[in-house]
């Protein structure tokens, strides 16, 4: 059997998503802990602490604390997920609010992105993607359902407000690359839903004219987008992140330098264990460790678009493919800009970076990607199967991990039928007006006419007499009914 047939033969399990998606989300959790360790030492000396182990401790509570939620999105069904979507985007938009607040939001290098809840800092707006990637989806769904989005404004009513409305409370901390990761999370969802070219294209134009000039209002964000394409010439100034960062990338070679054995992180390379953590990677790990996470992240999106072909519930289909989007393009924005192909926005990597609210964001939609994969039409049949001969395998009975149902289309709503329209009452036959009384006229007095003589029938070999004429006798005088006519004038004008 040749290799092709092998990995068809593969992919043709019931399993298969399950499985690569666990090998994908697990593979770049593991290389996110191998960097916390790596980077632990040069982190706690830019933040002062006299621990060195600060960074790998702070990532290791935050993947202890993200695993019961990632357990309890794989245990949820696809359509709980549903039911939280309304209150999750109220609580992400009181949230984005309150963030703004002086006493309540945490000003960081003059920016207002977090709260403080004692011992953990909260990034509102890592939430929030995820509540406005369910109640879209939800909403589309519902529309679907309804089959209301063949006309355009209710694909885009009320999506595209509520969409600027979270970006413009985002802009306001201000965080530009958070608002591109909203971006992202609409397109995904509008090419998921299948939207026309042309409508996709204005899309596009809107969204790339509104970057732009959210760019050049601020003079910072102008100056990355003016050296990004020579950020040589500015090596001492605003290029500064982007040069250091490719001679990190340069230094590592095919194998690296060793897994902690790196130089750059001591500051030279700003935030190497958030932003900058993929230059890391290729001074420490070489061009294999970088090639091994783009070939995690490439199956992580293979799997993603897998899991969105192969169910059958449109919210699962619009939400795995919205998540699978907003996950490998910010990946692909943070290691576009720190192999300079990409103008710097400071976003985190997905699974890698240090960040303790973009970890469990991104553990929860792990969690939910796989509870979806398990959900699919084959996967429901193999496990209702094996439920029944109990045969369930081991992992599954110790995660009490329920048997997945399989998904029923809802029925219309039957139209209702038209009332009959009321008859109308026949109109009231309209009465006859009375007509006005007329003035008395003389009456004139008959002529007498003599009828003619009926013709009588002729015999045989006579001829038929015809009938007397006509004689007209003379006209009676008139009777005149007035008293003021005289006979003399009557007669006079007769003659």
């Amino acid at each position: 059997m040749s290799r092709a047939a092998r990995v068809r033969r593969y992919l043709d399990r019931p399993h298969a998503s399950v499985q690569l998606m666990l090998l994908a989300g697990g593979g770049l959790l593991g290389v996110g802990v191998l960097m916390a360790a790596s980077t632990t030492i040069a982190a706690s000396n830019d933040q002062g602490s006299a621990a060195i182990w600060t960074q790998l401790v702070r990532e290791v509570e935050f993947v202890v604390v993200g695993l019961p939620i990632f357990w309890l999105a794989l245990r949820t069904a696809a359509q709980r997920f549903r039911t939280v979507a309304y209150p999750a985007m109220f609580v992400a938009l009181v949230s984005l609010t309150a963030v703004l607040v002086p006493s309540v939001g945490v000003g960081v290098y003059g920016a207002r992105r977090w709260v403080d809840l004692g011992p953990l800092q909260v990034q509102p707006s890592e939430f929030a993607k995820l509540a406005v990637l369910l109640w879209a989806a939800d909403l589309l769904t519902r529309k679907q359902q309804l089959g209301t989005l063949t006309q355009a404004r209710h694909v885009f009513m009320p999506l595209i407000p509520v969409f600027v409305l979270v970006c413009g409370l985002v802009m306001l901390e201000p965080d530009l690359g958070t608002t591109m990761c909203f971006v992202l999370i609409l397109l995904g969802l509008l090419w998921t839903l299948g939207l026309p070219m042309r409508y996709f294209a204005g899309v596009l134009l809107a969204v790339g004219g509104a970057v732009t000039l959210l760019a050049v209002a601020e003079p910072y964000r102008l100056t990355r987008l003016l050296t990004f394409v020579h950020p040589f010439r500015e090596h001492r100034g605003a290029g500064y992140q982007t040069v250091e960062g490719l001679y990190a990338l340069a230094s590592g070679g095919v194998f690296g330098v060793g897994l902690g054995n790196g130089t750059s992180k001591y500051e030279w390379v700003p935030n190497a264990n958030t932003d900058y953590v993929f230059s890391v990677i290729g001074e420490e790990l070489g061009l294999l460790g970088c090639t091994a996470v783009l070939a995690l992240f490439a199956l992580f999106a293979f799997t993603g678009l897998r899991i969105t072909k192969r169910s059958s519930d449109p919210f699962v289909r619009l939400v795995a493919g919205g998540a699978t989007v907003w996950i490998c393009g910010q990946a692909l924005i943070n290691i576009g800009y720190v192999t300079a192909l990409l103008p710097v926005t400071g976003i985190p990597l997905p699974f890698i970076s240090a960040g303790g609210t973009s970890l469990l964001t991104t553990l929860f939609v792990f969690g939910m990607l796989i509870s979806f994969a398990r959900h699919e039409p084959a996967a429901v049949a193999a496990s209702q199967r094996a439920a029944a001969h109990g045969t369930r395998s081991r992992i599954e009975r110790w995660l009490r991990v329920p048997v997945p149902k399989a998904y029923v289309r809802p029925k219309r709503a039957a139209k209702p039928k038209p009332r009959p329209k009321p008859q109308a009452k026949p109109a009231a036959k309209a009465q006859p007006k009375p007509r006005p009384p007329q003035r008395l006229q003389p009456v004139k007095q008959a002529q007498r006419v003599t009828r003619a003589q009926p013709v009588k029938r002729a015999q045989p070999g006579k001829r038929a007499q015809p009938a007397a004429p006509v004689r007209r006798l003379p006209a009676a005088p008139r009777e005149s009914t007035t008293a003021y006519r005289s006979t003399t004038g009557t007669q006079r004008r007769r003659a």
